[in-house]
């Protein structure tokens, strides 16, 4: 098929306006990256013809070299869009080792302005085309909003949610050349000038070299990530690091001529040279945030570890460049822990984010170690929720930081003057930023801005291919003993609990306030709902009726989280964040006791309400602990199989001799189940192209509900930070 790109295009309820390189679904815009855009108007303009990949690749990124497993990422994310299925596709088929096609019938229909140059005098097929091509009015004066929900996957690790809108203006002044970007939204509500330099959504984590000259950026498909390096005045890009483990931070060197970056699998941290080679380990154990000095001589990091009570311990330390000489400033010990070092200038200390962030409320300041003798000063008042990533301005008169304020808010870029410590805000709106570098006259710098969907799907365990998207849905839910759902969603534009049907229907909000109502759990009777909000300022537990009516709290104190209701319905299971010990609470209130001294993380009540499974360590091992139901000393320890556990439950199947929870095998995430006589370990779902946020089965087994989706990370360049 010959290229038609001033034509709409139609299959099924979709439509492609490619002049406008917008993408409708009955009317509606659908959000779509650009290289997936385009992607998918390659394949319908070639519509029932292979297309091959060396097509492909040429097609979008022409003269450039790339990895076809870039590709492979394109067909998911249009598949995603599309909500097709690769095994049983409707629109885009495989075919294995060649390429795609795209399978469904296609309608080219001609654009409303082209098609008033039709002669006119045949009425009978000039009207109808006309009225089928109109698209709304908000698209032709403005471009379009999409309505784009952002949500978290749990309440520490993934907090944060908001209604995203992301607004695309097609005004010329944007720096942003087409799509859906971040960045034009950011552009409009912020004082920076920010111009889109990936729409991937593979990369986080970001770097700048001091001179600007270069940028390294991950990229990551299938779990493994890449580094990559792009020369901006070429604007060419080379494989620098091999797709390999995960990528946990980046920085250049002082003279620009390597690249620091953390890589797990273990934890370590090393160095390449920009002309290629292999990478060269540094340090081990470190964590994703380090900082190399002014003078390049000095590296600093953080160490953490588990001690044998299964508690985090954190450390600062120094070493050469090399990784020699470490000598470690500070240390401390879970909740209270040490992030993002950034050297001062003249390398006579080092300012860390310090507290906690696990509790839903502002306990994160800025301090600053002296690289002498370890002593802390604290800098500012102004307390954060979390701070991402810092950078220096120029001079060292001020800082850039990446962080939030309050936990429902999105990341947002500050100035912080040094040493005056005057706090101002650079970005707002509805994007939210992550990493953060800039150059050393700070006349440029780079940042990532990151979004999450994230939605709730329903069907039957026994054909979990098959499930069916219900609503939009963010990190853990619950099944009620009736089949009802409760879920919670930022629908309202705030994280609140609601509940609906297992198809759908009758969704009524049960929850309304301004905090984040979070981590449902129904009692066995039906008569409440258990959750976990931040409303009092920090994560308590809390009660309602299953109709959302008599909300009250039931703990007071230190924040908690991971709530599990016993089977007679009279108790609430919760861990205390700040060292993860398990207690209960009736469900009618009253005083709390503690039933184990030592880690015992997400609590379950066996059916026959004789034992309760946590999750425990020992040092860096983790492990299921079976305890008795009054607490106590573990009656047995079970191993947790190589492929780790992950999520956020742990289930007991109806007969308590198994335990059913989410697997992570080094790619896909599996839901399976762990026979507690020894038996072999038996998968029962697997997710392979999307992130799995939580799972939970309903009471009769018979049907499995998941909240799925996936993070989307991009690179921005910045400038006129001098403004």
């Amino acid at each position: 098929m010959s290229s038609l790109s001033n034509h709409l295009y139609r299959f099924a309820d979709f439509t492609i306006d490619s002049p406008q390189r917008v993408l409708l679904r009955a009317g509606k815009p659908v959000a779509i990256t650009p290289k997936a855009f385009d992607t998918l108007l390659i394949l319908v303009e070639s519509v029932g013809r292979i297309v091959e990949k060396e097509e492909l690749k040429k097609k979008l990124w022409p003269d450039t070299f790339v990895a076809e497993a870039n590709i492979a990422f394109n067909i998911q994310q249009l598949r995603k869009a599309l909500g097709d299925d690769a095994r049983n596709p409707r629109y885009i088929e495989t075919v294995a080792r060649r390429g795609y096609r795209f399978m469904a019938e296609v309608e080219v229909v001609a654009p409303a302005r082209e098609l008033s140059l039709v002669d006119q005098t045949d009425n009978e097929n000039s009207e109808q085309p006309l009225n089928d091509a109109r698209i709304p009015a908000t698209i032709q004066k403005r471009g379009f909003d999409i309505f784009l929900p952002f949500a978290v996957g749990t309440v520490i690790l993934l907090a944060g949610a908001s209604l995203l809108i992301w607004k695309v203006s097609k005004t010329s002044t944007s720096t942003a050349s087409v799509g859906m970007t971040a960045a034009s939204t950011s552009a409009a509500t912020s004082r920076l000038k920010l111009e889109q330099l990936t729409a991937t959504g593979q990369s986080y984590h970001v770097a700048i070299s001091p001179d600007g000259r270069y940028v390294a950026y991950e990229r990551v498909l299938e779990n493994k990530a890449a580094i990559w390096l792009r020369q901006l005045g070429a604007n060419t890009n080379v494989e620098l690091v091999p797709p390999t483990g995960r990528i946990y931070g980046l920085s250049f060197s002082t003279a620009g001529d390597y690249l620091y970056f953390v890589r797990g699998d273990p934890i370590a941290l090393y160095r390449v040279s920009l002309v290629g080679g292999p990478p060269t380990k540094i340090a081990d154990g470190v964590e994703g945030t380090f900082s190399i000095s002014r003078h390049g001589d000095q590296i600093a990091f953080i160490r953490q570890t588990v001690n044998a009570q299964g508690q985090r311990e954190y450390a600062l330390l120094t070493a050469n460049a090399d990784g020699q000489n470490e000598r470690q400033l500070m240390n401390g010990t879970y909740p209270f822990g040490l992030d993002t070092p950034l050297w001062t200038p003249d390398g006579r200390a080092i300012l860390c984010a310090y507290g906690n962030t696990t509790g839903g409320s502002q306990d994160v300041s800025l301090i600053e170690v002296s690289a002498t003798d370890g002593q802390k000063k604290d800098l500012i008042t102004d307390k954060f929720f979390r701070i991402t990533k810092m950078a220096w301005l120029a001079n060292g008169t001020g800082l850039v930081l990446s962080a939030r304020k309050n936990l429902g808010e999105n990341n947002q870029l500050w100035r912080l003057s040094y040493p005056g410590m005057q706090l101002t805000q650079l970005t707002e709106g509805l994007i939210s930023y992550a990493d953060l570098s800039l150059t050393s006259d700070a006349q440029k710098g780079v940042a990532s801005q990151e979004t999450l969907t994230s939605d709730l799907w329903v069907g039957t365990i026994s054909n979990p291919g098959a499930l069916n998207k219900i609503t939009q849905a963010s990190g853990n839910f619950c099944w009620s003993p009736d089949g009802r759902l409760i879920y919670s969603s930022t629908a309202s534009g705030n994280r609140d609990l609601w509940i609906m049907q297992r198809d759908g229907s009758d969704q009524r909000q049960l929850t309304v306030d301004g905090a984040m109502d979070v981590s449902p759990r129904v009692s066995p009777d039906n008569r409440y709902i258990v959750f976990i909000s931040n409303r009092t300022g920090a994560f308590q537990v809390w009660r309602m009726n299953i109709d959302g009516s008599n909300q009250i709290q039931l703990t007071n104190g230190g924040p908690k989280n991971y709530l599990a209701i016993s089977p007679d319905s009279k108790w609430v299971f919760y861990n205390t964040t700040d060292d993860w010990h398990l207690w209960r609470v009736s469900m009618d209130g009253g005083e709390a006791s503690e039933l184990t001294k030592f880690y015992a993380s997400l609590p379950s009540m066996s059916p026959d309400q004789k034992l309760i499974v946590c999750l425990g360590r020992q040092g860096s091992k983790r492990e299921f602990l079976i305890l008795p139901e009054s607490g106590g000393e573990p009656l047995r320890r079970v191993e947790i199989p190589v492929a780790s556990l992950t999520g956020y439950r742990i289930k007991w199947t109806p007969d308590s001799k198994a335990l059913i929870y989410m697997s992570f095998r080094d790619g896909p995430i599996a839901i399976v189940k762990h026979p507690l006589d020894g038996g072999r370990v038996q998968e029962l779902a697997l997710f392979s192209e999307e992130e799995l946020f939580d799972f939970d089965l309903s009471d009769d087994g018979q049907f499995l509900g998941v909240t799925r989706g996936g993070w989307f990370h991009d690179v921005v360049l910045i400038s006129d930070l001098d403004q």
